[in-house]
This record gives structure tokens, sequence and C-alpha cells, in this order.
């Protein structure tokens, strides 16, 4: 009973700081305003870009603009 107590509250920390990290890269990327892409900048915004770039559409677009 005290380890499933353990681990729910572990668990419970990991989220918070999850939360707090995702909070400090809102915060950050308010700070910073529009700019590139910037290598080891951890705003949401260059996260973002950089996601991007890894993972590239999977499948082709059937119609175009």
């Amino acid at each position: 009973m005290n380890k499933h107590k353990n681990m729910e509250q572990s668990r419970k920390v990991e989220q918070s700081m999850i939360v707090e990290m995702i909070d400090a890269s809102w915060e950050l990327a308010e700070r910073l305003g529009k700019h590139p892409l910037k290598s080891g900048c951890n705003c949401i915004s260059c996260v973002n870009k950089r996601k991007r770039l890894l993972k590239r559409l999977e499948q082709e677009w059937k119609f175009s603009l």
C-alpha cells in the first residue's frame, strides 16, 4: 500500500515538472518575441520548429494550393 502511494506521489511530481517546463518555455517565447530558429533555444516556438524539421510530413498531400 505504501509503495502505491509513493508511485502516485512520484508521478504527480513528474507531471508538475513537465507543466513547469512548458510554462517556462512559453514565458521565454513571450520574452524573446518573434525570432529565427536558434540552436539551443528552449522557447516553445523553437522547440516546435525543431520538431517540424525532424519529423517531416510522412505522406504527400494529394492537393496543392
